[in-house]
């Protein structure tokens, strides 16, 4: 398969989906990762110099999965931003995917939020779209759950190759989440999982079948007595 991740800045395939990215690589999926802004606003000093280095950063904590593809729109603008629909359009024309993540369109973030509705105007019927989890799962209520427990140790240090980002502070964010995320599955301690929802777009309202790893959610019972389970 044709597996498209559509984000927004420099680190959000890091942070958001890499688990699911990377088992569906090793699967022998073919990945590609578009990043829509180019990352500019995102730290202290501003400007096309911070783009540059978080373009390298995403290179490096992607070359496990992809080479990026990078729009370059100004960060933090896609919601006016009069070519982004063109420019998305093109490139997925020229990968033709057979799956797609991207953000929740009820994600905090403007940029994740607007490139949500464009990616959805974009695919239509075409294929199925993922919505990955948001920043601590703020406005996101998941349907099924990855057990990414074997990869997130690449994934923590996918993240920490942004280094203009602080990093360390996506890694503990994003830890709590993803255990906190396997114990709503009621799986033990030391798991890790990430949640999806989808669009529900006709024909593809079922894509359980096209989902790698999916994580069972188990009874939440006091005599439920099960030593791989949290309770």
């Amino acid at each position: 398969m044709n597996v498209l991740a559509v984000t927004a800045h420099p680190d959000d395939a890091e942070i958001f989906m890499y688990g699911l990215l990377s088992i569906f690589k090793k699967k022998q999926n073919n990945i590609d990762v578009i990043i829509a802004t180019d990352g500019s606003a995102g730290g202290a000093q501003k400007g096309q110099a911070l783009a540059k280095t978080r373009a390298n950063e995403s290179i490096k904590g992607l070359n496990k999965l992809t080479k990026p593809i990078f729009l370059n729109h100004p960060d933090g603008r896609l919601f006016d931003d009069a070519n982004i629909f063109d420019s998305l359009s093109d490139c997925v024309e020229k990968i033709n995917p057979d799956v797609v993540i991207t953000h929740s369109p009820y994600d905090y973030h403007t940029d994740h939020r607007t490139l949500s509705k464009l990616t959805v105007e974009i695919i239509d019927f075409r294929c199925p779209i993922l919505f990955c989890d948001t920043l601590m799962g703020l406005n996101f209520t998941p349907e099924f759950f990855i057990d990414v427990t074997s990869e997130f140790e690449e994934k923590r240090k996918a993240i920490l190759n942004h280094k203009s980002q602080n990093p360390t502070r996506f890694v503990n964010a994003i830890e709590i989440n993803n255990k906190f995320r396997a114990a709503q599955c009621n799986a033990p301690l030391g798991k890790y999982a990430e949640a999806y929802k989808t669009h529900k777009s006709f024909p593809y309202f079922n894509v359980s079948k096209i989902i790698p790893n999916l994580m069972t959610i188990k009874p939440f019972n006091v005599v439920y007595k099960n030593n791989n389970s949290l309770i």
